[in-house]
C-alpha cells in the first residue's frame, strides 16, 4: 500500500459505515427568535420511487431552550403541487430535563443537535421536486433557544 494513502484510510473507512443521504440541508434561524411566521423550506430532487425512504428534522438549539418538545406544522408538497401536512412533535428531552440530542461545545455543552425520525421507510409516489416546509407551532409568536433547523434524507435502514 502506498504510504502517502495511509493518512486517509480513517476516513474512507469512516465514510463507509455512514448511510449515504440523499439530501441533507440546514438553515439558521433568526437571533431574535423563530417567529411563527417565518418558515424554512427545503426543496429536493427524487428520482427513486420504488426504494424507501427515512425522513428526518434536524434541530440545532441551545441548553437554554425552555421546552422539553418542539411541536412543527410539516408540509410537504409533491411534484404535482400536491400538499400534506403533518403536526409533529420533536421530542428533544426527557421528561427530567435531559437533551437526548448530541452536545457540542466547549468543556460543557451548551448546544445540542437532534435528529428526529420523521418518516421510516416511506416510498415517494412520483419523481420530481418535492418541497418540506417547517412551520414553529408552539404556541407563542417567537420561539428562543432553537439555532437552526433541517431536513436529511436518505436510503431506508428499516426492513419490509
Amino acid at each position: 500500500m502506498n504510504r502517502a494513502l495511509l493518512p486517509l484510510l480513517p476516513l474512507a473507512a469512516l465514510a463507509a459505515c455512514g448511510r449515504p443521504e440523499i439530501y441533507q440541508s440546514d438553515v439558521p434561524l433568526p437571533a431574535h427568535g423563530w417567529h411563527n411566521a417565518y418558515a424554512p423550506t427545503f426543496c429536493f430532487g427524487i428520482s427513486d420511487t420504488v426504494s424507501p425512504h427515512d425522513v428526518y428534522i434536524d434541530v440545532r438549539h441551545t441548553g437554554d431552550y425552555p421546552y422539553n418538545d418542539l411541536y412543527l406544522f410539516v408540509d410537504l408538497t409533491d411534484p404535482a403541487g400536491r400538499v400534506w401536512r403533518d403536526t409533529v412533535e420533536c421530542q428533544l428531552a426527557d421528561p427530567m430535563g435531559q437533551w437526548y440530542g448530541r452536545g457540542t461545545g466547549y468543556i460543557f455543552a451548551d448546544r445540542f443537535q437532534a435528529h428526529i425520525l420523521y418518516r421510516m421507510g416511506d416510498r415517494f409516489p412520483r419523481s420530481g421536486r418535492y418541497c418540506l416546509r417547517l412551520e414553529q407551532a408552539m404556541r407563542q409568536d417567537t420561539l428562543h433557544g432553537v439555532l437552526d433547523v433541517g431536513v436529511s434524507i436518505s436510503p431506508s435502514q428499516a426492513r419490509r
